[in-house]
């Protein structure tokens, strides 16, 4: 994926939505790991793209215990 500058300097990764839903074509559940690996990007990003996602109502979240939530 391509990389910006954000406004402190840092590399911020450009990922469009459509890349994130791609990743879901069945109904199997991915981790935020499992997605920034698949997109080469920090698991920040990651998150960030799926929570935008689940926002607008295209996937869903469900928290699996502690920190650790899967998403489809």
């Amino acid at each position: 994926m391509s990389q910006e500058r954000d406004e402190s300097g840092r590399y911020q990764a450009t990922v469009p939505l459509d890349a994130v839903l791609e990743l879901f074509p069945d109904t199997e559940p991915r981790t935020t790991s499992e997605v920034a690996e698949a997109l080469d990007v920090a698991q920040k990003t990651a998150y960030n793209k799926l929570e935008s996602l689940r926002e607008r109502g295209e996937i869903r979240k469900k928290n699996i215990g502690g920190l650790a939530v899967v998403w489809w």
